[in-house]
């Protein structure tokens, strides 16, 4: 009968727990796309690639969602065995409150563990696909700037312009090129009309732009400071073979926990030469390792006080839950934050201002335990 009851409190944690998993991640995803929204809707993307995005967004969004869903999950779900006089048939029936906690526990322990063993390789290889997303959205980002009847700058050393061209500047009419190879030697080119070809992976997001021009002139300066023209019917253009190679720098929150715990073991000019990390990455590098180790647990201490805070109407007593859980959450990541603050300036270690939030919200949890009126 016990174990019934426990796989009973067990089912009515898991529910609230994934809807509120799910709530908090759309939250957050919702705010990131809509900063995105301007890059997805003005590339020529598949739904399969934003898909995969969103994908990689919401991966990254677990580790901060999944405590909190956690916290007021279990509240929500002792308030409303309470409510309901379910817990007070259960003390009567012969379980404690520590056999009560158990359910919730052991699957606060199997998040832990899933969140632990995320954040070592799977969120990191997650970050650098996003990142590299972006980057590739935002290379392909030329072509949405080549207009009609406008002067295309964004490329360095090269002007175009074309009286008329359809989306995002796959076919142009009446195309003028100026491009400056140095500083003394520059080239005209005019074509009757032009096809960019825009080729790009999205396995290994490499890209290539090659414009094709037909029916024109090649204007330019000879070897001996003579005008030359050259005419022709089909000339292919490579704007830039290598234009759209991945750009971006490495991150802290892109290296597995191995990799960060290397970092750890570097001095900064070792971080540096082999990561390009300044001061500040540097920090950050070291801040990140802590930080996922105790991001894990909190999923379990926020259980155990979201338990301890969830149980009302003891003895004719209530207690607004709501409102003292979030004032729970306001002084951990105040805690939390302000500590991060003096680790940055050298006051305290990185790991005292990571894992002391966590330590007093324990200490909560077990005090507002032991105040729960019942006999254990």
């Amino acid at each position: 009968m016990k174990l019934l009851l426990q796989r009973y409190l067990a089912a009515q944690f898991i529910l609230p727990l994934v809807v509120s998993t799910f709530f908090f991640i759309s939250f957050l995803l919702t705010f990131e796309l809509f900063r995105l929204t301007e890059l997805l809707v003005t590339r020529d993307i598949s739904i399969w690639f934003t898909l995969k995005l969103m994908g990689n967004i919401a991966l990254t969004f677990i580790p901060l969602s999944l405590p909190i869903a956690v916290f007021f999950s279990t509240i929500y779900c002792l308030n409303r065995l309470s409510s309901d006089s379910e817990y007070i048939a259960m003390r009567a029936g012969g379980l404690t409150k520590g056999r009560i906690l158990v359910p919730f526990l052991l699957i606060a322990g199997v998040l832990t563990a899933s969140v632990y063993q995320l954040n070592q390789n799977v969120i990191p290889h997650s970050n650098k696909a996003f990142r590299q997303k972006i980057n590739f959205l935002t290379s392909s980002g030329l072509l949405a700037g080549i207009k009609e009847g406008q002067f295309f700058t964004l490329i360095p050393n090269l002007t175009l312009f074309a009286t008329r061209s359809t989306k995002y500047g796959r076919n142009l009419q009446e195309v003028f090129l100026h491009l400056k190879e140095n500083e003394n030697s520059h080239k005209v080119i005019q074509a009757e009309k032009g096809e960019l070809i825009f080729e790009r992976s999205p396995e290994t997001l490499s890209e290539k732009l090659t414009l094709t021009l037909y029916n024109g002139n090649i204007i330019g300066q000879s070897k001996e400071s003579n005008l030359e023209k050259i005419l022709f019917e089909k000339y292919i253009f490579p704007i830039s073979q290598q234009q759209f190679d991945n750009r971006f720098s490495i991150k802290e929150t892109m290296l597995t926990s191995h990799e960060l715990e290397g970092v750890l073991k570097m001095t900064e000019a070792e971080a540096e030469k082999v990561y390009g990390f300044n001061k500040k990455e540097f920090f950050n590098a070291k801040y990140e390792f802590w930080n996922r180790k105790n991001g894990a647990f909190i999923c379990f201490v926020f259980c155990f006080l979201g338990f301890a805070l969830g149980i009302t109407g003891n003895r004719g007593k209530s207690k607004n839950s709501g409102i003292m859980g979030l004032l729970c959450l306001l002084l951990y990541y105040g805690l939390y934050f302000s500590l991060v603050g003096f680790a940055k300036k050298g006051t305290i270690p990185i790991p005292l201002a990571v894992f002391f939030p966590i330590t007093v919200m324990s200490v909560l949890g077990v005090w507002f335990y032991r105040k729960l009126d019942w006999q254990s």
